[in-house]
């Protein structure tokens, strides 16, 4: 995988955090906070794990702290697409000082429990793009499971439409 690939896949993440965002953004605001029992307890639960993933894997990229985020104050979809706007940013940053060979370069960091890892930058951009498919899976069974329809968020309608 080079840095094209890597943008191809940051602006698939980005295509498709815009239309889960659009389509939550339909939601009531009890179903939005509910409790499902799901993953991280349900759409807001998920969402901020998502958008603190997305923080924490920055940072250690970035080689600085990292600031927490507030759950508390993320408490509606316009809250969150805030944070992720300069989340981005800080990605697109990140993704054009890089290039290729630094992409093999190894980062260090310390994960929540203490271990210390040290891999390849590419792993961490790997990790963190797949991990918001995941999740994204995860938000539209909830949707569905509440009565909302969904957005299509498949990487082939993101090929579709780039195409056309």
């Amino acid at each position: 995988m080079n840095k094209n690939d890597l943008l191809e896949l940051f602006e698939y993440n980005l295509w498709a955090k815009e239309r889960l965002l659009d389509s939550l953004s339909e939601i009531k605001q009890g179903d939005f906070l509910k409790d499902l029992n799901s993953s991280h307890g349900g759409i807001h639960g998920t969402l901020f794990h998502m958008v603190n993933a997305e923080n924490i894997w920055l940072s250690r990229l970035e080689g600085r702290q990292v600031d927490s985020l507030d759950p508390s104050q993320l408490n509606n979809v316009q809250a969150f697409r805030k944070v992720w706007d300069s989340l981005d940013n800080r990605m697109k940053g990140v993704l054009a000082a890089l290039n290729d060979p630094q992409l093999q370069e190894k980062v260090e960091y310390q994960d929540s429990k203490g271990n210390k890892h040290f891999h390849p930058k590419l792993w961490a951009f790997n990790q963190l793009f797949n991990h918001f498919t995941y999740h994204r899976g995860q938000i539209v069974a909830m949707q569905r499971q509440l009565g909302y329809k969904p957005a299509n968020t498949d990487l082939i309608g993101f090929y579709r439409e780039r195409r056309s």
